[in-house]
C-alpha cells in the first residue's frame, strides 16, 4: 500500500510516507505555523517515492494531544486530502506515532511527555508487549502532571523518555533508576506507515468517513476556559 501520514501536534512536524519499494521520514522542527510547511513537506515526501497524491491508498493523521493549532492543522489537511482523493484516513494518537517507533525490549516502558504549560505535560506511557506493532498502553495520551505518568512506571525495565516536557520536568524523571533520555528524537517512518496500514487492514470499514477523525485536544484551550470562566460569574 501507498501511505502518507501527516503530524504536527509537537514542534516536531513529521510527514511519512511509503511504497512496496521503500518508505521516507521528513521530520523537523518548524518555528512558524506549520501551516506554512506541511504542504511542501507532503510535496516532498511523495516526491521522493516517485508518488503523486492519486497514489495514495491510506492517509494517517496524529490527533493529538498536543499544540492545539498543530492538531487542528494535520487533521484539517488530512480530512481534505481524504475527501479530495476519495482515500481512507486512518486517526491516530500522537504520542503511539513516537512510541511505536522506540526500539525497547519486551518489559520496558515508554514515557512520552510533551509540554502542556502551567506545570501539566501532554503525556503517555506505554509498555512494551507481545505486540510486535504496538506497545501496550498503560497511561492513556492526556493532560497530567508529569508525576502521573512517573508513578505509573514498570521499575523492572528500562524507561525510554521521549518530549520536551520530560527535558523540562527533569527532576521528576530523574527518580527513574533506569531511565533513558532519548535526546531529539525522530519517530520512524517505516515504524509509523505500518501502524497505519496494519490499523486499517484489521477494520477498513471503519475508516472511510473522513469526518470521523477528529482532534483529540485533552483539555479546553485557554479561550474557552475563559468563556467558561466568564459564565460562571
Amino acid at each position: 500500500m501507498n501511505i502518507l501520514v501527516i503530524d504536527t501536534a509537537s514542534p516536531l512536524e513529521i510527514i511519512a510516507a511509503c511504497n512496496r519499494a521503500g518508505d521516507v521520514a521528513i521530520s523537523s522542527p518548524v518555528n512558524t505555523s506549520h501551516s506554512a510547511t506541511i504542504l511542501h513537506g507532503i510535496d516532498g515526501s511523495l516526491g521522493k517515492l516517485g508518488l503523486s497524491p492519486s497514489e495514495i491508498d491510506c492517509l494517517g493523521v496524529g490527533v493529538g494531544p498536543g499544540s492545539f493549532t498543530g492538531i487542528r492543522i494535520a487533521v484539517s489537511t488530512a480530512r481534505m486530502l481524504a475527501q479530495v482523493l476519495g482515500k481512507p484516513l486512518v486517526g491516530v494518537k500522537t504520542h503511539l506515532l513516537y512510541a511505536i517507533s522506540v526500539d525497547a525490549q519486551a518489559g520496558d516502558s515508554i514515557l512520552i511527555a510533551f509540554d502542556a504549560k502551567k506545570g501539566r505535560v501532554f503525556g503517555a506511557l506505554y509498555r512494551r508487549g507481545a505486540d510486535l506493532i504496538a506497545p501496550d498502553e498503560i497511561v492513556p495520551p492526556g493532560d497530567y502532571e508529569i508525576q502521573r505518568l512517573v508513578e505509573a512506571v514498570d521499575p523492572t525495565g528500562a524507561t525510554f523518555l521521549i518530549g520536551d516536557g520530560v527535558l523540562k520536568y527533569a527532576d521528576a524523571v530523574s527518580t527513574l533508576e533506569r531511565g533513558v533520555i532519548l535526546r531529539d528524537f525522530t519517530p520512524s517512518g517505516s515504524a509509523i506507515c505500518g501502524l497505519v496500514r496494519e490499523t486499517y487492514r484489521k477494520n477498513p470499514e471503519a475508516y472511510g468517513n473522513y469526518t470521523s477523525v477528529v482532534p483529540c485536544y485533552a483539555r479546553k484551550s485557554d479561550a474557552e476556559a475563559a468563556k467558561d470562566l466568564k459564565k460562571k460569574t
